[in-house]
């Protein structure tokens, strides 16, 4: 299974179309409901682009955080390393931080309310979430468990995946999850649901079902582990940890 496809003599990387088509689709939905709530896109836009940009540098910086162990980093720089470690391999976690951080660099530097913009954003994530995912699948890297069910998928000539071996679909139960995800924030905000309520939707649904997607990943060597967790069971633990406690907070701060 190659990484990519031709268009003539130019090579596109499967990573990098479904990145491209992931950030084009949720910008439209994320333009769709501006219109919706009555926010302007070109505020959506600036956030966007930060939230985006820094969201890539987080995954991209974790993800050779938790690989510097596999990684000949006296080859880094060799035109045919250095691109099979930019092509794929990106830790969502880590982007979901850049993307958090982006807000207060957006609100200082363009003077815009991007905490009140959130509610046009929070779908957009496991939409593009999903097609990222799905970019995975297609790449090899992510990979699952070995498993011979239904299913089951096998990669051929894989630069990252093990070749000629039944693997469990993780990248795509990851998308299928994500998609249903998007659609049920999508539903309640249009339902005029709470948009902290979204958010705590999003958070506690992703970092739970993520925590249980990791025990079917195969490329366990590639993704850091701490107290047999991996790094991103780490991070969905003081997710939900975190989540849980500050909801309790803002109940007692209500009731009193």
């Amino acid at each position: 299974m190659l990484n990519g496809f031709n268009i003539g003599n130019i090579f596109i990387p499967y990573y990098g179309f479904m990145m491209v088509l992931a950030i084009l689709s949720a910008g439209a939905l994320g333009f769709i409901l501006t219109k919706r709530f009555g926010i302007l896109f070109e505020d959506f836009i600036i956030l966007y682009a930060y939230t985006g940009g820094f969201a890539l540098l987080g995954a991209k910086a974790l993800y050779l955080i938790v690989s510097a162990g596999e990684i000949d980093w006296s080859r880094f720089f060799e035109p045919v390393y250095f691109n099979i470690y930019m092509s794929g391999g990106f830790v969502f976690f880590g982007g979901l931080i850049g993307g958090i951080i982006a807000l207060p660099v957006v609100r200082k530097a363009h003077k815009i309310d991007a905490y009140g913009i959130i509610k046009a954003v929070v779908p957009c994530i496991p939409l593009a979430h999903a097609l990222g995912r799905i970019g995975c699948h297609l790449t090899g890297c992510c990979y699952g468990a070995g498993y011979d069910g239904i299913f089951h998928i096998v990669y051929h000539n894989n630069l990252f995946a093990p070749n000629d071996t039944a693997l469990f679909p993780v990248q795509l139960a990851e998308a299928g999850f994500n998609l249903i995800l998007a659609a049920v924030l999508l539903i309640y905000l249009l339902k005029k649901g709470p948009v902290i309520n979204t958010i705590y939707i999003y958070v506690l649904s992703y970092s739970a079902a993520r925590f249980i997607l990791e025990f079917f990943r195969g490329d366990a060597s590639e993704r850091g582990f701490l107290f047999n967790l991996s790094t991103s069971q780490i991070i969905s633990i003081i997710l939900i940890i975190g989540t849980l406690a500050y909801m309790n907070y803002k109940k007692q701060a209500r009731a009193s």
